[in-house]
């Protein structure tokens, strides 16, 4: 007989994380789960190491013939499986005892929804290996509050993702729709899986997970990169989610109070699909810091604004999903995107390299 739950621990040259996250899964109050470790590298012994210390059958190892990209790693991780529920545990971060029976409460209670995540706490790594709780949550809302239902679309979609990988769980019937292309940009995977999703989506506003900024990062640190699939993510949601003007100078508003201030993947995102009603919520001091950085940088910013040319295929297969969402929203009686769909989402939420 199936365990209710399949856990995907995925991990990636981090030995001296794995056991926290491996810890925090033996300490859950809901037991009848079972889990595959992913090493992602096959030719690091660490996790086999692991593994022999637990004597605990309800773990399996699972090693791939060739190292692995993240994309892949993940794409693993959304198969069919027999539980009726599953998650992804990332080997930096870690889940509260409680998490896997509070989220399992909340999506039974809501069963509208194909998938739910909880609020984190976020902790930082020190430059001596230890760690400091940052006082801060991914989202700022109170813990005791309901759980809150998404639809598709909100405003924070433009170019960022609502969800959290790291305390997410999912129905198995719906994994396999949440697989993403081997070509989409590491940087943007996340993100895009988010318009894979099936609507609606539940957040559980209680720290239910640990989410871990460390000082070793499989994010590019390459601005360019990071500008171009903002500028896609932000260029396909204008193409396809009509929008009133307060929430188009909502957007505008969140983003000048983001640190650092992100105003430059608006103006890149509204060059790129051409929407001139989108630009001009931008002030003139948006547009001196964004002609600060393309006198700088020039190169980069050709790269950013050629992106839709570069990277056509992702162009094409990021418009067609986020049309797919939207024309599923029109079904549901959506008709123009507001802006009260923009809740308090911590302000820095969108991490990217200095530029």
């Amino acid at each position: 007989m199936a365990a209710a739950v399949r856990v995907y621990l995925v991990t990636f040259r981090r030995p001296g994380l794995l056991p926290r996250a491996i810890a925090s899964l033996r300490a859950q109050t809901f037991g009848d789960w079972v889990c595959e470790i992913h090493n992602n590298d096959p030719k690091d012994d660490n996790p086999a190491q692991v593994m022999a210390t637990l004597s605990d059958s309800r773990f399996r190892l699972v090693l791939p013939p060739h190292p692995i990209g993240p994309i892949e790693a993940f794409n693993l991780a959304h198969k069919p499986a027999a539980e009726p529920y599953q998650s992804i545990l990332e080997d930096d971060n870690w889940w509260e005892p409680d998490f896997l029976e509070k989220m399992i409460a909340a999506l039974e209670s809501h069963p509208e929804a194909g998938l739910g995540w909880s609020n984190m706490r976020i902790w930082r790594e020190r430059d001596d290996g230890t760690w400091e709780d940052t006082g801060r949550m991914v989202w700022n809302l109170p813990r005791d509050s309901p759980p809150r239902i998404f639809l598709w679309p909100q405003l924070l979609q433009f170019g960022d993702a609502i969800y959290s990988n790291g305390s997410m769980l999912l129905r198995s019937s719906l994994a396999s729709r949440l697989r993403t292309p081997a070509a989409i940009p590491g940087d943007m995977f996340e993100h895009a899986r988010e318009r894979l999703m099936d609507f609606p989506i539940l957040l559980v506003p209680a720290p239910l997970a640990n989410f871990s900024l460390t000082r070793q990062t499989m994010r590019s640190t390459d601005y360019a990169k990071w500008g171009a699939t903002q500028a896609l993510l932000g260029a396909t949601f204008l193409s396809s989610v009509p929008m009133t003007p307060e929430a188009a100078a909502a957007l505008w508003a969140h983003r000048r109070q983001m640190r650092p201030r992100s105003t430059n993947s608006l103006i890149y995102a509204g060059l790129l699909q051409r929407d001139w009603g989108f630009l001009r919520h931008a002030t003139l001091a948006d547009w001196a810091l964004f002609s600060r950085g393309a006198m700088r940088r020039p190169f980069t910013a050709w790269r950013i604004l050629s992106a839709k040319r570069q990277l056509n295929d992702v162009w094409r297969w990021l418009e067609a999903v986020t049309k797919a969402r939207t024309e599923e929203a029109y079904r549901r009686g959506f008709k123009v995107l507001t802006e009260d769909t923009l809740i308090d989402k911590r302000a820095d939420s969108i991490s990217c390299p200095k530029s």
